[in-house]
């Protein structure tokens, strides 16, 4: 009898743990199947919303290349080598498209500047000039963004790569395939690294071969360490090798020379700042000892009063513009 009843106890036990796993599994289902829907409408959101600018700025295109077609055909023409700007910027759009909206924002941009300067009653001569340089600026200054654009693609692909490559390695450490990895780097918040490893994977998917879809990733980004680790990446597939350590190698090479950059930089932003600090001190004492040998009769008027303070007016914001102008011309890309 008492045999029989742990029997039973033991079975009634039983059913209540299998119960309570089952119990289990369905709630975490249920979270999963929550969480998974809950991702999946953050996905569609973030689509929709890339979606929404992305016809906003097509749409604003269509607008532009219906009125200023035939203009933009030949400014398309005009500016040679625009399609390959724009393919290494990672702007979808066509060379005649992107004249038109050239013409379009510099028509605005002299509309307005033209509106302001009869607003401020400026003579007719000044008027027609003014509006003409609006104009021509306007078009250089949208015509050079793609290549601006391109060179800060560039700077965030080699301020991000490092840490990147450490991701692959530990990725592949774990005996994640390569694939695997860079479909994990394009899903990560790499900015423009991840969007040049999805555009890999697209031409991949495209049909295009891994060695080939590398090498138009080269031709995108202007990047010396992204095309050592892309050939270090290439050497490793064919010849074999610890891929994860020489990922691991690069990264830890890539940072080190960040840092040597940004050594030099401080080195010679310590340097220009002597120079202005030099000339900013030195040059205000020449033009007042200039100024007291020429008002005691003594030096026989070498420089007016006038003149030293136009000189110092003009000179001064000179030098600053320009140690600005080499200070940012120095400045590493980090």
């Amino acid at each position: 009898m008492p045999s029989s009843v742990k029997k039973s106890r033991t079975q009634i036990d039983r059913q209540k743990e299998v119960s309570k796993r089952l119990r289990d599994i369905k709630e975490l289902a249920v979270l999963s199947e929550e969480t998974l829907t809950e991702k999946k409408k953050e996905e569609k959101w973030d689509e929709e919303t890339v979606k929404i600018k992305r016809h906003s700025s097509e749409r604003l295109s269509d607008i532009f290349f219906a009125i200023f077609k035939r203009p933009a055909q030949k400014l398309a023409r005009f500016f040679k080598g625009m399609d390959a700007d724009l393919y290494r910027a990672n702007i979808r759009s066509t060379p005649e498209r992107y004249a038109a909206k050239m013409i379009g924002i510099s028509a605005i941009v002299t509309t307005f500047a033209i509106s302001l300067m009869v607003f401020l009653n400026i003579e007719l001569i000044f008027l027609i000039l003014g509006g003409g340089l609006s104009f021509f600026f306007s078009i250089f200054f949208t015509r050079t963004q793609p290549k601006r654009r391109a060179k800060t693609r560039v700077a965030e692909v080699n301020r991000l790569l490092p840490y990147a490559l450490r991701h692959m390695g530990t990725q592949l450490t774990s005996g994640i395939g390569l694939p695997e990895t860079m479909t994990s780097v394009s899903r990560a918040s790499y900015g423009a690294l991840s969007e040049e490893f999805d555009r890999l994977i697209r031409d991949m998917n495209a049909g295009a071969g891994f060695e080939e879809a590398l090498a138009s990733m080269d031709k995108r980004v202007n990047s010396e360490p992204l095309r050592r680790a892309t050939r270090q990446i290439q050497r490793a597939l064919r010849t074999g090798g610890d891929l994860a350590k020489t990922l691991n190698t690069l990264a830890d090479e890539t940072a080190f020379e960040m840092r040597m950059k940004l050594r030099d930089y401080t080195q010679s932003l310590n340097m220009f700042t002597l120079i202005y600090m030099f000339v900013s001190s030195v040059i205000p004492a020449m033009l007042m000892i200039t100024i007291n040998i020429s008002s005691s009769g003594s030096g026989g008027g070498v420089i007016s009063p006038t003149a030293a303070g136009v000189i110092y007016l003009l000179l001064l914001p000179f030098l600053l513009f320009y140690f600005i102008m080499m200070i940012k011309r120095f400045e590493p890309r980090l």
